[in-house]
């Protein structure tokens, strides 16, 4: 189909004025280096007040998810008053699968085996794909093996090249969802009793996820309209990988805790739960392009007029963090994840085109919620690389030409400041943090720990390599007008040989 103009110019947008900011920052220092101090200046005193409001609101978020902690989610479903009771509710839980190791499948559905919720509910999914040679043997096997634990375990493979597709975690996720639409009619199971939860292949829920997910299903009157987001922590691995992975991971985590209070942003991100028949109702997750967990959202978000919205579960899921066989390689599968994800920035494009069709969201709305994408998707792309590169630079230059300029004093002093403050913000980090890592295993030395708690020191750098280079790298290529290839993110388990 024919690209609309406009498409094109929101296409542009977000990488233009990335680019601008940073060039733009570099041409006024070599041409008015006092301008580009005192800009620098007010930037870095805008992101000191914003980081601390960041911490505050993880503090905040923590101490959400840890005073539920102890909440026995199942007695309050039984105990809510609505047109349908704990009893009516199934769930369809559907993990995406292409070249995972059985074993990582084996632990997810372990993990699932153990959560706190009648299992003759619960319908698991195994969704793999015809590229993936073998793939229904090895699912089968799986299968074999869980069939047993739960209501039913279906396998179904997504076939090559469907026309009109791209290769993605959507399309497979969509294939499997239509099969199980067919699948759960001849059951006569009601869709709109049907939770389903399109997962990774190496998420692993909390014990209490399903009924945690189930009681707010239960008790929200417009439980049609909402999708459920658990807060991703990526430690199923944490022992066996990189420092500088470790930290990239947990930054996504934490930055998901900050965005889950943040309710007029919030949207789904990764594993992610919603009411099935919703889920038909807007036409499953896009087929067509690489966000389908965020565009699942926005596509919910323009069919309820502006009437929907993602709701922050109090517990979380379990995933892996991105590793490769050695270090580079690590490096490599890192940035080529998190630049997949900064390709989320398709979804400024989708929406801005459809809002500028859609007479029944208010102008308001459509304006807020577009900037606060564009806000989100530049900053990602340009804080840390100010920060950690440009103003060191522009310091350095103001030293080595011996300038005793006071708007060159004010910017060290703010420089020194925004350090400080994210000298506390990494000690938060890693306080919090202790919260999401699991028990040493055996053969693990004690001073992991020490480890754990240094490698926070890194994390200027490591954002602007893994974190804004990903990101400017991925808006760039969407400015130009260049097709993204889905790179499916390698999960391996290490067996007793290694």
């Amino acid at each position: 189909m024919k690209e609309k103009p406009s498409e094109r110019i929101f296409e542009i947008i977000p990488g233009m004025l990335s680019w601008i900011i940073i060039t733009g920052i570099l041409v006024l220092f070599f041409l008015k280096p006092v301008l580009a101090a005192i800009f620098l200046i007010l930037y870095l005193v805008f992101w000191v007040c914003r980081l601390l409001y960041m911490s505050s609101l993880m503090v905040l978020a923590h101490h959400r998810m840890i005073s539920k902690r102890d909440v026995d989610w199942l007695a309050l479903c039984r105990g809510v008053k609505a047109d349908i009771c704990l009893d009516d509710v199934w769930h369809v839980v559907l993990y995406t699968v292409y070249n995972e190791p059985a074993q990582l499948i084996e632990e997810s559905l372990t993990a699932l085996k153990n959560t706190i919720y009648p299992k003759d509910k619960l319908i698991v999914v195994l969704a793999g794909e015809a590229r993936e040679e073998k793939s229904f043997t090895k699912l089968e096997g799986i299968k074999n093996k869980f069939v047993e634990e739960v209501k039913d375990i279906q396998v179904i493979i997504h076939p090559k090249e469907i026309k009109e597709e791209i290769f993605g975690k959507g399309a497979n996720a969509t294939f499997a969802a239509k099969k199980i639409k067919l699948y759960l009619a001849e059951k006569g199971i009601n869709l709109g009793k049907v939770i389903i939860s399109c997962f990774d292949a190496d998420t692993c829920p909390d014990k209490k996820y399903f009924s945690c997910l189930t009681y707010h299903f239960l008790s929200d009157p417009k439980r049609y309209q909402v999708s459920f987001q658990p807060l991703p922590i990526y430690n199923n691995n944490i022992y066996k990988v990189p420092a500088f992975a470790r930290i990239i991971e947990m930054g996504s985590t934490f930055w998901q805790l900050i965005e889950s209070m943040r309710y007029e942003k919030f949207i789904t991100f990764s594993s992610h739960s919603m009411s099935f028949r919703t889920l038909v109702d807007v036409g499953y997750w896009p087929v067509d392009l690489i966000s389908d967990d965020s565009l699942i959202f926005w596509k919910c978000f323009l069919k309820f007029k502006g009437d929907y919205r993602t709701y922050p579960l109090e517990v979380p899921v379990y995933m892996d963090i991105a590793v490769g066989r050695n270090i580079l390689y690590t490096i490599a599968v890192q940035y080529k994840q998190k630049r997949r994800w900064a390709w989320g920035v398709e979804t400024f494009a989708y929406a801005g085109v459809r809002f500028l069709d859609n007479k029944d969201i208010p102008w308001l709305v459509k304006v807020k919620r577009l900037l606060q994408l564009l806000d989100n998707h530049i900053n990602w792309a340009t804080w840390s690389i100010i920060i950690s590169f440009i103003t060191p630079a522009v310091l350095f230059w103001a030293k080595t030409m011996e300038s005793d300029s006071l708007i060159f004093f004010n910017l060290s002093y703010i420089k020194s400041v925004i350090f400080h403050s994210l000298f506390f913000i990494l000690l938060l980090c890693a306080f919090i943090s202790k919260e999401f890592i699991p028990p040493r295993p055996k053969g693990v030395s004690p001073f992991i720990f020490v480890v754990f708690t240094l490698q926070w020191l890194f994390v200027p750098f490591v954002s602007a390599i893994l974190g804004s280079m990903p990101a400017l790298d991925a808006q760039t290529r969407f400015m130009l007008g260049g097709k993204f290839v889905f790179y499916p993110t390698p999960k391996r388990r290490e067996d007793k040989s290694d």
